[in-house]
């Protein structure tokens, strides 16, 4: 992308709009937004965090052909830190796999890099659930953004791969989704995360940017549409990555040596790697205050009191 680095550091300056105030850093990226006193008893629960490669904190490293790590600043750390300053106490179980999709989670014939059939991620969730029945928890479900990210790496996009994706999410989602409630106790939580549009970022890539942009912000709003229109029917909670994220908001906004762009598009740059130049990008995952926001969004989702 033509993108440079510079442009990228003064939208994350306006970032501060957004989050009013947060730092950028995986330690403080938690402590400004969610500083509810804690409840009168603590609360002790364990905190299952199933999905894919973003469930874990991936962020570049900008290393050649090994670009992209864990972190421990992901939007699961961040919960457990907003949670704590509630009373809440969750013990996090991180069982994601990188490349995840909601076809793999099914899958019983083919292997991923993360586990060994017959075990698969599915499986291992299930394991924890049953294991941790008696006890109260929150399982998150970040699961989907791969089966359309396949379409949206390169423009133009398939149709035909978008429409495929979003079949596949609303076929296997509610399956998944059923796997785990049937394994969980009646005191554990779920909440399914909508997604961001990382990819808004093509925007500036050229005079085809803008219709590229366009392109992908409907491929999203129609896979969070279906995923919606899934945890709703399967009475789990919904965290509104997207509304966070200023995703649907195309007013323009007026950007230090970039110029005038969608807010959509400020907070994709700000919030993510996608907008950055080699060796860090261009890449879709959050970056920590990206991260931090999914954690708001999470939090937004669960009750006042456990």
């Amino acid at each position: 992308m033509k993108y440079v680095v510079r442009a990228v550091v003064a939208l994350v300056v306006l970032a501060g709009v957004y989050l009013a105030g947060r730092q950028n850093s995986g330690a403080d990226s938690t402590t400004t937004s969610s500083t509810t006193a804690p409840s009168a008893s603590s609360v002790s629960a364990f905190y299952l965090d199933v999905g894919a490669s973003a469930s874990l904190g991936f962020q570049p490293t900008g290393v050649p052909r090994h670009n992209g790590a864990r972190t421990n600043t992901g939007y699961a750390n961040d919960l457990v830190f907003r949670e704590a300053l509630r009373g809440v106490t969750l013990a996090l179980d991180q069982i994601g796999c990188p490349g995840e999709t909601v076809e793999s989670m099914l899958s019983t014939t083919t292997a991923d890099h993360c586990y060994q059939l017959p075990m698969t991620q599915l499986r291992r969730a299930q394991q924890i659930l049953q294991a941790d029945k008696a006890q109260a928890g929150l399982v998150t479900i970040d699961l989907g953004f791969n089966d359309m990210r396949v379409c949206l790496d390169h423009i133009p996009a398939s149709p035909t791969c978008v429409a495929g994706a979003l079949a596949h999410v609303a076929a296997d989602l509610p399956v998944i989704v059923r796997d785990l409630k049937s394994a969980a106790g009646r005191n554990v939580r779920f909440v399914g995360l909508l997604y961001n549009d990382p990819y808004l970022g093509y925007f500036l890539d050229g005079p085809g940017g803008p219709a590229a942009a366009a392109y992908t912000l409907d491929a999203m709003n129609r896979l969070n549409a279906v995923m919606a229109h899934v945890y709703d029917a399967e009475g789990v909670a919904v965290a509104n990555v997207p509304a966070l994220f200023s995703t649907d908001v195309s007013t323009r906004v007026a950007v230090d040596n970039v110029g005038v762009v969608p807010e959509n598009v400020a907070a994709a740059c700000a919030y993510t790697w996608f907008c950055y130049k080699t060796p860090f990008g261009p890449d879709d995952h959050p970056n920590d205050a990206g991260y931090s926001l999914i954690a708001e969004a999470i939090a937004n989702a669960l009750p006042a009191l456990w």
